[in-house]
């Protein structure tokens, strides 16, 4: 597709970190990341004076589905305004970490909805100098990403959540393994799609600064995919990842290569249908949230 992210991104500037690999990655294989996340939102057709009916907030900022859900703003850990969008109740919490690119939150608004009609508790966010959300100056943390994450989480808790998964695609997945390492208590489960920039510096001490380096020091339920056929990070990338995991409890599952990148393996098709990995994503999060 034509889209790509640059990686001229502010974000690169306030947090100084090299995200040019994953930042020209956004544009997945055709049909693919953001064929869903741009359907124009479905309006009934006004007949006989009948006004047609408005779609909620959130599908008027993102598209479908046009589904409850409330845009707002939470703090992240250490103060920073984030514009995010919550959805669902209960118990069970989902933190959805985006990948790079404009679509920021609203990229994860389609499996956000499923998720919250599905008993979740959900967060989506756009990370610190993207979307809506405040850029504090450069001289900022290098952790800020994880910042921006752990807020997320806390909001969760606040909210009622008393467990909670962070599940990322892309670049947001390496963030969620990195995160992960120093886990808030309500942290019970990582799930990562297409995980990408595995060996990019993304954080700073107390945690590894990278995915790779990451992975030995996860202890957490931890849930990786990718496909086979993905042009960012190969099968044999994630092996590694998965095999260098230090959770007792992992899982892997590779795709076919016409799945594509990141949120795709799990976006709704025009039909309405979903992959069927969509299904071994949601037992994964029940599992990991019981």
């Amino acid at each position: 597709m034509a889209y790509r992210a640059t990686p001229a991104m502010a974000l690169t500037a306030a947090l100084a970190l090299s995200v040019a690999g994953c930042a020209g990655s956004q544009a997945g294989p055709a049909g693919g990341r953001w064929g869903a996340a741009t359907m124009s939102v479905a309006r009934p057709a006004a007949d006989s004076g009948t006004k047609a009916s408005a779609p909620d907030p959130v599908a008027e900022a993102c598209g479908p589905p046009n589904a409850p859900g409330r845009l707002t703003t939470i703090r992240a850990s250490d103060g920073v305004r984030l514009a995010a969008i919550e959805a669902g109740a209960g118990r069970r919490g989902v933190v959805l970490i985006p990948e790079l690119g404009a679509k920021g939150k609203c990229g994860w608004w389609d499996y956000g909805a499923y998720l919250a009609a599905h008993g979740f508790r959900v967060l989506l966010f756009d990370h610190r100098c993207t979307g809506d959300s405040s850029c504090p100056s450069a001289a900022t943390a290098p952790t800020g990403l994880m910042s921006d994450i752990n807020g997320a989480v806390s909001r969760l808790h606040q909210e009622g959540a008393t467990t909670t998964v962070l599940l990322g695609a892309s670049q947001g997945g390496a963030e969620a393994l990195i995160t992960a390492t120093l886990p808030q208590h309500v942290v019970t489960g990582v799930a990562v799609l297409s995980a990408d920039e595995l060996s990019t510096p993304l954080a700073a001490g107390p945690y590894p600064a990278t995915a790779m380096a990451a992975a030995a020091r996860l202890r957490l339920p931890v849930l990786f995919a990718v496909a086979a056929g993905d042009p960012y990070v190969s099968v044999r990338q994630t092996r590694q990842l998965f095999g260098d995991a230090g959770s007792r409890r992992k899982q892997l599952v590779v795709l076919g290569p016409d799945h594509g990148h990141g949120w795709d393996l799990v976006a709704a098709q025009p039909d309405g249908s979903r992959p069927a990995f969509s299904r071994t994503l949601l037992a994964f999060l029940r599992s990991a949230t019981s």
